[in-house]
């Protein structure tokens, strides 16, 4: 009985060895992933703030808006998440828009850093002329965010 008491003591002990190795490598893993996806996010945060044209900070915008699209948003770092929002302070609104959207997608993650700048945005923006403005993309990111955005501005 004890022989098979001793086997039973060795099985387990191997389990939690396997366990133990299997942890660390997907934490380091994850620990890649999050290591890359800062790069990716930094790199194109980069691209908004300094390519020459405003064709190619938007398409950079919007590239942000894709990188943050279904991701966990606490794998973003405070740093880059402040980086992101302080975009918000372009006066180019199709930048601003996809920014937004961006911020959107981390929801609750981006709501303390992210929703008193959009807030005070959407009045002048209610106001832009155009097909389309960053209005509405704020809208949803602040909805995105539990945050409930005033009724559109009368601009008339």
């Amino acid at each position: 009985m004890s022989l098979n008491i001793m086997k039973s003591l060795q099985f387990v002990s191997v389990i939690w060895l396997v366990l133990i190795a299997v942890s660390s490598e997907l934490c380091a893993q994850g620990f890649v992933q999050r290591k890359q996806l800062t790069k990716q996010l930094t790199e194109t945060i980069d691209k908004v703030r300094n390519e020459k044209t405003l064709t190619s900070r938007t398409e950079a915008a919007e590239r942000l808006a894709t990188l943050t699209r279904g991701i966990n948003p606490y794998k973003v770092d405070d740093t880059t998440l402040g980086e992101m929002v302080s975009l918000l302070e372009t006066e180019e609104d199709s930048v601003r828009a996809w920014v937004a959207a961006s911020l959107g997608h981390l929801g609750l993650r981006a709501k303390v850093a992210a929703a008193p700048k959009l807030l005070k945005l959407l009045p002048e923006v209610d106001c832009l002329q155009g097909s389309l403005t960053s209005a509405p993309f704020i809208r949803v990111a602040l909805k995105r965010m539990r945050e409930i955005p005033p009724a559109p501005r009368n601009c008339g």
